[in-house]
């Protein structure tokens, strides 16, 4: 995937209608594209570009951005980006999560719109209120994430795709602060991918199981058989026999094999 470069991403002023129409400072927004990083883009740059331009833009406290697979009712997180987030939220961001415990997550992959959220309720670009889940909710409390505005890409072929959420967002203006958020995020997922030149794709691992795809994500983590167990609530043996299972599946005799394969067959 080449990247499209400052030229390439000034193109996007010309979708901005509806922005301008709900008081977006295009302007400014011209002002934040003029400093995307261009070249290789590391997640240093990535980030640096989130916490300077970007924040000057859209004020926020907090970023956590994701990139990830959707099988089913399944989210599969392959890799993941924060800014200000404690490490205790950093490491309660799961590797596989049902769509249908997170509502308005859910909401966005049916309806590809931002959602803004908070401990009262939620609503997404189109004006609809929604009703945030249990789990939604304890993550705003638990985290003091205040109001959180998210918004990401999904590509309906691979079914692969990033998810950014900001949290501490402020929410004077609604309709403008969504308007804002579905400008910035084809950018965000432009620069994320250049920041994953070997991301795991859905697609890699397709004739396996819910349960085979669980394994496959977190041994590219580089846990072990012990640490996965532990994870899935299994034993040793039992994820012996899976991984045994998915070798001659995918044609490979090792974990490195597996993994070396699974990154070779990516889309991205």
């Amino acid at each position: 995937m080449q990247h499209p470069g400052r030229n390439g991403f000034a193109k996007l002023r010309t979708g901005a209608a509806s922005a301008q129409q709900s008081g977006v400072d295009l302007s400014a927004w011209s002002e934040a594209l003029c400093e995307i990083p261009t070249g290789p883009v590391s997640e240093a740059d990535f980030r640096a570009w989130v916490e300077g331009p970007l924040r000057r833009f859209f004020p926020f406290e907090r970023f956590c951005g994701a990139y990830g697979s959707l099988s089913g009712n399944r989210v599969h997180m392959h890799a993941l980006i924060t800014s200000g987030h404690s490490a205790a939220f950093v490491a309660s961001r799961l590797p596989v999560c049902d769509v249908n415990l997170r509502h308005c997550f859910a909401w966005f992959v049916s309806t590809r719109r931002a959602v803004l959220m908070d401990e009262t309720g939620a609503i997404d670009s189109a004006g609809n209120r929604l009703a945030p889940s249990e789990r939604e909710r304890d993550d705003l409390e638990r985290y003091a994430l205040g109001s959180l505005a998210a918004h990401g890409v999904i590509d309906p072929f691979a079914k692969t795709g990033t998810y950014h959420g900001f949290a501490g967002v402020p929410t004077a203006d609604p309709q403008q602060l969504l308007a804002s958020l579905e400008l910035i995020s084809p950018v965000l997922h432009t620069l994320y991918l250049q920041t994953k030149p070997y991301p795991i794709s859905a697609v890699d691992v397709a004739s396996l199981t819910d349960r085979q795809r669980d394994l496959v994500e977190l041994a590219a983590l580089g846990l072990s058989d012990k640490q996965i167990g532990l994870r899935l609530g299994i034993s040793d043996h039992t994820v012996g026999n899976h991984f045994r299972a998915i070798y001659t599946r995918l044609g490979v005799s090792k974990r490195s094999q597996l993994v070396a394969v699974v990154k070779a067959r990516s889309v991205v």
